[in-house]
């Protein structure tokens, strides 16, 4: 990446941190859904009333004018319903990340139902605004406001397509207006999957022009566009026309307060998210395992979950783990004491976050994948996946935990730094030597190849906490 993109995902990652980030998504992020754009939605309707839809393309919201005034509007609202069903498209590994960045705002011009689908498969709960009449339905334990300016599929007769519908749209938007202009006054906006000649971007642009005067921009704002491709174009001639358009169109954006990210794909919006979410989780660790009463290393085990807990939340560092049996325990006890020597006991929650299993239920498919996603969801939050002991009880012998090995398995698969404690034995032991035998890097380090024998809890936690901060250094 060069310069230019280190400083926006700097930038950026800085504003989430701080609470201070917004996103603002447009139609191309649905496309690799498998969900098509306006002019498919209007392909027949413009057919139906002697016109073609790919010579309107800059005008459909005209063209949807013209067909509600000649025919009603009931094949346009069919057309969202039918194009927009859940089971046409599916979340993408880009809507993935944008699940797992702790971004509370969410504003789209988009009418279907991905980011409600996959905050859902996060287990994060929200609530989803439409014009100012919804403001009256706020869920009030919503973690997310997906404010969907444009409609929802599920009230398809009021989204807004027509050019009669935008005129009025500040009318039925007042709320809706006031609370973007507040909030690009104090939040730093990033605007994905707009093209330049998007209908709907320059719908937006409209208003935000009424929000800033060139000399007042109280926050700095991105937009990831795709660089104009002599690929794309017949003639060397009409590509150095679009490329001088798309120069003067970046140059109008900076007058709204919005800085420019041109890529040479969409598809490299995954990467940059993937590099965002690398600096914004950085301090997220997952603790994984589990022991049983009477097992050989319990005492250690638990004393070690214990430390390492306290020394990561007094360090700054926040834990994320699925509650194994009994360290479940121990991470809480050393979690919630390492936050009243630092801060207050009450940052507990904001800290500590935990991903409990149903245990209790019988064995079955259903509820394996019920842990596996849970274990999913967790993990993905987290860049340092830390093992202790993992070991379970199976008709009165110890053996390594099902559970703690896919958690390992999973956070390898995502790329995390992963510690294991081998001297708490069991799958922390097994994943210890695995990993040596496959990464030859951690050998080299002094720090892992010191947990091989340490048997202090003490000492153990320092070794963890230094191999954490040196992979942060090694990677800023």
């Amino acid at each position: 990446m060069n310069n230019e993109y280190l400083s926006f995902i700097r930038d950026y990652s800085k504003a989430i941190l701080s609470g201070k980030a917004s996103l603002f998504i447009g139609s191309g992020i649905s496309r690799p859904a498998n969900y098509v754009g306006w002019k498919e939605i209007l392909r027949e309707c413009a057919e139906e009333i002697n016109l073609n839809v790919d010579r309107e393309e800059k005008n459909l919201i005209t063209l949807a004018e013209y067909y509600v005034k000649s025919k009603q509007r009931t094949k346009i609202t069919s057309a969202i319903r039918d194009f927009f069903a859940d089971a046409n498209g599916h979340p993408t590994k880009t809507h993935d990340l944008i699940a797992t960045l702790p971004i509370r705002n969410i504003w789209t011009t988009n009418y279907d139902r991905l980011l409600e689908r996959i905050y859902t498969n996060h287990n994060i709960p929200y609530t989803v605004l439409t014009d100012d009449i919804s403001y009256q339905n706020i869920n009030p334990e919503a973690k997310v406001t997906i404010h969907k300016i444009h409609g929802d599929v599920l009230v398809p007769d009021k989204c807004i397509i027509t050019r009669g519908e935008y005129e009025e749209f500040e009318k039925t938007h007042d709320i809706v207006l006031s609370e973007l202009k507040g909030e690009m006054c104090s939040n730093s906006f990033l605007f994905l999957g707009y093209g330049f000649n998007d209908t709907d971007i320059q719908h937006i642009l409209s208003k935000i022009r009424l929000i800033f005067s060139a000399n007042n921009q109280p926050q700095r704002h991105y937009c990831i566009i795709e660089e104009v491709n002599i690929k794309d174009y017949e003639t060397e001639q009409d590509y150095l026309y679009e490329k001088t358009k798309q120069e003067h169109h970046i140059n109008d954006m900076q007058s709204y307060g919005i800085n420019v990210i041109l890529v040479k794909s969409y598809n490299e919006i995954e990467n940059i998210l993937s590099a965002i979410n690398d600096v914004v989780l950085i301090k997220n660790v997952a603790i994984s395992g589990a022991y049983e009463k009477g097992y050989t290393y319990e005492d250690r085990a638990s004393e070690t979950a214990l430390k390492i807990s306290r020394e990561l939340i007094k360090a700054g560092f926040n834990i994320y783990t699925g509650f194994g049996k009994n360290l479940g325990g121990d991470i809480v006890t050393g979690a919630f004491d390492g936050c009243t020597k630092v801060s207050k006991a009450t940052e507990f929650k904001e800290r500590v976050h935990l991903f409990p299993m149903p245990y209790k239920k019988q064995p079955s498919e259903e509820q394996r994948s019920l842990y596996t996603k849970i274990r999913k969801n967790f993990i993905s939050k987290t860049r340092t996946t830390i093992i202790i002991s993992g070991k379970k009880k199976s008709n009165g012998a110890e053996i390594n935990s099902e559970g703690t090995l896919e958690e390992a398995l999973l956070s390898i698969e995502q790329g995390n730094l992963i510690i294991p404690i081998p001297t708490t034995g069991g799958t922390a032991l097994c994943v210890y030597d695995k990993i040596i035998e496959l990464n030859p890097s951690y050998s080299q380090q002094e720090d892992f190849k010191s947990l091989k024998s340490e048997v202090s809890s003490s000492k153990i936690a320092e070794l963890v906490l230094r191999i954490i901060k040196n992979h942060i250094k090694e990677h800023k």
